[in-house]
């Protein structure tokens, strides 16, 4: 009797052990643990991107089955060209490139902004400040009067930092016109032209301001985040084709999910963000990286969600300086037309 059931119960031992076997081989063949390739699209290497790279120095998209590449370079168009062509998956890049594409037919939409608010600041040259017996203590009107007149370098003239640059003077009562600016690519050139004399300061997203300061060349004047406007407002979305999205629903939440992991690990851990993307940034320090990541944390907010206001102040310059943006037509920035939290919601949602 005895013998019986110790053979029942090795029986049923074995049949538990073969039954864990194949729940383990089911869960290999049904793909579980396969790892999905994705392309991001980006127009440049830029620091206000900083909790993408983090996601991916940190492994949340690998946490979430996903081995993310990137494309990078050729600014605005190039992205919509990589993600409409199929070579990208997703893009993340500052609204202009959304909207101009969008309005040449194409039905994209934004699910994700890494910063709730305009990272542009301007720089300028110790010269010039001296010059205008300009004072770091200048309230936001005064700091806004001192572009009266200046020359600044942008990336490219009429790119989105020369815009929403004009239509902040424009919205406090100076002189748009009076500002005249060079195509400096890049914060070395800038650096360059203030120590040349060529331009009076630069306009770009940090860590400029700070290598302005490191070379001795001139100083931080203004953060356009001050401008209340500027402070809610989505900049570098993460944003894809609607029909893609909704084939790919699971993968997309995965992909804010991990996105919204490396917001608030850059919001909350700088130091270990700087240093964990340093190889990003080709002769930049750590530290410089570090304390302009301090500087951004106000733009890492949430997980990235976006409101509608925070697009209509992304848009009305662009609209206002149409010209220039190549963006013509307001467009419906309702949820759920251009953008959605949806997304988000799901890949955060508690229940």
């Amino acid at each position: 009797m005895f013998k019986k059931k110790l053979i029942a119960i090795s029986i049923c031992i074995i049949l538990v052990a073969l039954t864990g076997c194949n729940g383990a081989e089911n869960q290999a063949a049904s793909g579980t643990n396969e790892t999905t390739k994705i392309t991001f699209t980006e127009p440049a290497r830029i620091l206000s991107l900083a909790p993408f790279y983090v996601a991916i120095e940190q492994g949340f998209f690998k946490e979430e089955g996903i081995e993310a590449a990137i494309s990078s370079g050729g600014g605005g168009s190039q992205v919509i060209a990589s993600l409409l062509s199929g070579q990208a998956q997703f893009a993340i890049s500052g609204p202009r490139s959304m909207f101009a594409a969008i309005e040449a037919g194409e039905d994209l939409v934004a699910i994700q902004s890494l910063n709730s608010a305009l990272t542009y600041e301007i720089a300028l040259s110790n010269e010039y400040l001296k010059e205008n017996e300009l004072s770091d203590d200048a309230s936001l009107k005064e700091q806004i009067a001192a572009l009266n007149g200046a020359k600044i370098g942008t990336n490219v003239v009429g790119d989105s930092g020369d815009i929403y640059t004009r239509y902040l003077m424009k919205l406090h009562g100076q002189d748009p016109s009076s500002l005249e600016t060079v195509k400096l690519t890049g914060g070395g050139p800038k650096i360059g032209g203030m120590k040349q004399g060529i331009v009076d300061g630069g306009i770009s997203s940090p860590p400029f301001s700070l290598q302005v300061q490191e070379q001795g060349v001139g100083d931080l004047w203004l953060k356009l985040s001050e401008e209340p406007m500027y402070a809610n407002m989505v900049w570098e979305v993460v944003f894809a084709e609607k029909e893609y999205l909704e084939k790919n629903q699971d993968l997309a939440e995965k992909v804010v999910r991990a996105v919204g992991k490396g917001i608030e690990f850059t919001r909350e851990n700088p130091k270990e963000a700087a240093e964990s993307i340093v190889s990003y940034f080709d002769g930049v320090d750590a530290i410089v990286l570090e304390k302009s990541l301090i500087g951004l944390k106000d733009t890492f907010k949430g997980y990235g969600e976006m409101n509608q206001k925070a697009w209509d102040n992304a848009q009305d310059p662009l609209v206002e300086y149409a010209d220039m943006s190549g963006v013509k037509m307001e467009h419906d920035t309702k949820p759920g037309v251009i953008w959605t939290n949806d997304y988000i919601e799901e890949a955060f949602s508690t229940k």
